[in-house]
């Protein structure tokens, strides 16, 4: 389970992005994720429950690994 602190931490990969869960993206944005890479190996549901996208960059977390655009 994601802790509350991880929800405020900047993006590893740009710093500048904050790591955003489904229900803070945009319409827009959730378009973008559904066509990231991360989309082939896992199923949407799962990626809405437990990863978090940088809107900045696009790079995409799960709780345990990160993936990179």
């Amino acid at each position: 389970m994601l802790m509350n602190d991880q929800f405020q931490t900047r993006c590893p990969r740009c710093g500048v992005g904050r790591l955003l869960v489904w229900d803070e993206l945009s319409d827009e944005e959730r378009e973008v994720v559904r066509r990231l890479l991360a989309s082939a190996e896992y199923s949407l549901d799962e990626r809405q429950a437990t990863h978090r996208w940088c809107a900045k960059c696009w790079h995409e977390e799960t709780e345990s690994a990160s993936y990179d655009v």
